[in-house]
């Protein structure tokens, strides 16, 4: 940075440690996190510029900075936090590796699902606000359902490389049959308080797996 307080790569000038362009990143991260509280506790439909301003204390000027409406702030939320879904079940599958036993490594995938989504207002924004918005929303839920689904073959393929099933279009379908039961669950949970044990959540899901892949051919 030179003396002038402009740094030499362009970013901006520094003010309190960060140039324009992490303070722009901050700033689009609080809109983030206001999404998920607002989305998450008043819904989308209900949602404001306003009161996601209100909640992420910036103005309107810095939420028009990073996002063009509020819908394009819910597919921000949505994916974002679909990410750090997946990625708390990639280590959690990584953790269960070493000991050899798939149905180990699903448990575990699992309980990072229901661990995730405990805080309701994650499960709300994935499962409940983004349903309907608009089509190129709905894209958006059919290609993280398709993402999800390619991981469970993918888990279920480190056991059996062969599947014994000659049509990708029926492995993708198998895929997502039990993506769509986990999520169906996540569903139920999230609408009925949180009744049932994570633990319970968990023992009935695994059963879905176990059952998938003793239909499978040992490879």
């Amino acid at each position: 940075m030179t003396k002038t307080g402009i740094s030499d790569d362009n970013k901006g000038r520094v003010y309190g440690g960060e140039n324009q362009e992490e303070r722009r990143a901050r700033r689009r991260q609080q809109f983030l996190v206001a999404g998920l509280q607002v989305f998450g506790t008043l819904g989308y439909r209900a949602a404001t510029v306003r009161t996601l301003c209100k909640q992420a204390e910036l103005t309107d000027r810095y939420f028009y900075e990073s996002f063009d409406t509020t819908e394009d702030l819910l597919m921000g939320v949505y994916r974002q936090q679909c990410d750090a879904l997946e990625l708390s079940v990639m280590q959690a599958l990584a953790r269960a590796v070493g000991s050899g036993d798939i149905m180990k490594g699903v448990e575990a995938g699992l309980d990072a699902v229901f661990r995730h989504v405990s805080d309701s207002r994650v499960a709300r924004v994935i499962w409940v606000e983004v349903m309907g918005v608009s089509p190129r929303v709905d894209k958006m839920y059919t290609d993280t359902m398709d993402r999800f689904a390619n991981l469970v073959m993918t888990v279920a393929r480190q056991r059996y490389p062969d599947l014994g099933i000659d049509s990708e279009d029926e492995i993708r379908m198998l895929g997502l049959a039990i993506a769509g039961a986990v999520s169906q669950c996540v569903l139920h949970w999230l609408l009925g308080g949180y009744r049932e044990s994570r633990a319970t959540m968990v023992s009935a899901t695994s059963r879905v797996f176990r059952g998938l892949l003793s239909t499978l051919p040992a490879g």
